[in-house]
């Protein structure tokens, strides 16, 4: 059980003498000093506070209590939100609770640098606030208060395991939300607000791995398309299956309305590029887009990516690439690149295809679908219409 006391740093000294915090707690004790000092003759052992006949004895006790009540608040509350309880976040919590930090905040400091640099895309500014719900979990869930001194090694680790461990990420996510930090604390550390480099150490670095870059062929996009589904997976599957129809971000999806759809094409400005496109509306994807009235579904990014995988697998979307079914590697983003990859081997000139995905460079592009087309002899007649004869 935890307990505190109150101790004198000097109990024979003369003069004043600091008055110092012992918080016992499984096993260990927590030294912190009060800042406040007193004689060792107006000191009470047996209560550990300060004689009642003393002046202002009602003053320094009421502080010591304060400390006191906040101490046990901490560890209480760390404790009843299953933390890990350590001696350096004990003295960082109090600290703050005793207004002794004068320090930026590193998550006003996000807001702060979304708001200043003007320059990045709504996307980014996304990522950013990702990062800083994704921080603000780990340090609630792990008991790890971060501040721009203690993004160190240790916290690296014990975030990397937490990511990874408890939120199921994968290294790339992990390895994103590092790259993100690392330019908070570049930018603060440029501005003079951080004096903490840790961050630049060689072990503090953005993973990343390579993964499989699948795509839905369009034979398994019409198979998902046919498939009988509960109406939770229906709401899903007509999203996914719209996007691989359309070739658009998640985030264009969420802006279709009736006011965007003319004599059967999609006019939107994508979010991303703000480039307008019209896109011509497949049969099945009008058929969606009417079946819900132009009210199309409303569904998170994570509860897709998880429901799309169970779909997948029911419709035995189940070739093993490099080890895992593939139904296990399909996100939402699959179905944007299945559009490209498919619009890609039938045909369709790369340069609208582009206009849909918005790469700039076709080497850009070519790399993002990985596919080649193959060339046969009707292409060949198709560009030099004439008979070709056979060279003896």
């Amino acid at each position: 059980m935890a307990n505190s006391k109150f101790y004198l740093k000097e109990i024979n000294n003369t003069k004043k003498t600091p008055i110092r915090l012992h918080f016992h707690y499984d096993n260990k004790v927590f030294k912190y000093p009060t800042k406040l000092s007193i004689e060792p003759h107006k000191w009470c052992d047996k209560t550990h506070r300060v004689k009642k006949q003393v002046t202002h004895c009602i003053e320094l006790n009421r502080q010591i209590q304060n400390i006191e009540d906040n101490i046990i608040d901490i560890f209480q509350n760390m404790k009843l939100n299953g933390h890990t309880v350590s001696k350096p976040i004990l003295k960082q919590r109090l600290n703050i609770k005793l207004n002794r930090i004068d320090r930026e905040d590193f998550f006003e400091y996000i807001d702060l640098y979304i708001h200043q640099k003007k320059e990045l895309k709504t996307s980014t500014k996304h990522d950013y606030k990702q990062t800083q719900h994704t921080i603000r979990l780990f340090e609630s869930n792990t008991g790890y208060l971060v501040s721009f001194e203690t993004i160190n090694l240790d916290f690296y680790n014990r975030f990397k395991d937490y990511m990874l461990n408890s939120l199921n990420h994968s290294i790339n996510t992990f390895g994103k939300r590092i790259k993100m930090i690392k330019s908070i604390m570049n930018y603060a550390t440029e501005m003079g607000v951080n004096k903490n480099l840790e961050y630049l150490k060689k072990s503090f670095k953005v993973l990343n791995e390579k993964v499989p870059r699948i795509y839905l062929s369009t034979d398994e996009v019409n198979i998902l398309y046919h498939l009988e589904l509960n109406e939770t997976l229906s709401k899903t599957r007509d999203v996914f299956v719209l996007m691989c129809y359309l070739g658009i971000r998640f985030s264009d999806y969420k802006r279709i309305t009736k006011n965007n759809i003319h004599n059967e094409y999609l006019d939107i400005v994508m979010e991303k590029t703000n480039e307008p496109v019209s896109i011509p509306l497949h049969p099945h994807a009008l058929e969606i887009i009417k079946r819900w009235n132009y009210n199309l579904p409303s569904i998170s990014n994570p509860k897709l990516n998880k429901n799309i995988k169970k779909i997948c697998k029911q419709a035995h979307i189940d070739e093993i690439i490099k080890g895992t079914p593939k139904y296990k590697l399909v996100t939402c983003h699959t179905a944007r690149r299945s559009f490209a990859t498919n619009g890609y081997l039938s045909d369709v000139l790369v340069r609208d295809l582009m206009r849909i995905t918005g790469h700039k460079k076709e080497t850009t592009f070519l790399n993002y679908v990985q596919v080649k087309r193959e060339i046969t002899m009707s292409k060949i007649m198709d560009i030099y219409p004439i008979e070709l004869k056979k060279v003896v």
